[in-house]
């Protein structure tokens, strides 16, 4: 079985082009993770923090 040049060097340019959109979108999504994680993170300091004072104030 022969391939042609320029279909093989196509089809390895479009393989390519969506490894590095797949590659941009994981590392967009990585981000966001991140950033929510340290969001939660602060929110849930701010809850336990919360939590100790009521407990502290019903002894």
């Amino acid at each position: 079985m022969k391939f042609s040049y320029h279909k093989v060097k196509e089809a390895y340019e479009t393989l390519k082009s969506q490894t590095q959109r797949l590659q941009d979108k994981v590392s967009k999504y990585s981000e966001t993770t991140r950033f929510l994680e340290a969001i939660y993170k602060g929110k849930q300091l701010v809850l336990n923090q919360y939590i100790d004072e009521v407990a502290e104030l019903t002894r």
